[in-house]
């Protein structure tokens, strides 16, 4: 199950990056929009970890969370460059 949550947080970022680009909104909003589409759920796994480090697994916590920032800033990134590119091709 949470194999398949994460996949499915992964391709709901590539769909946010491919409608995001096609978007008419200023470079500054879709900045700010990307980074409020990426940053809510691994805050969820951040926040505890952060807010009490010595608790179990909160070095774990971390790692999760930070993974899941990554992969959903990549993924949201790779929806834009499809976009982009099959825009660009059109």
């Amino acid at each position: 199950m949470p194999r398949i949550l994460a996949a499915l947080y992964l391709l709901l970022m590539v769909a946010a990056g491919w409608r995001l680009f096609a978007m008419s909104w200023p470079r500054g909003l879709k900045v700010a929009a990307a980074v409020g589409l990426v940053i809510p759920i691994p805050m969820l796994f951040l926040l505890p970890a952060l807010m009490d480090p010595e608790r179990p697994f909160a070095d774990l916590l971390r790692a999760i969370g930070m993974a899941l920032m990554g992969g959903g800033a990549v993924s949201l990134l790779g929806g834009m460059a499809g976009a982009w590119l099959k825009a660009r091709k059109a």
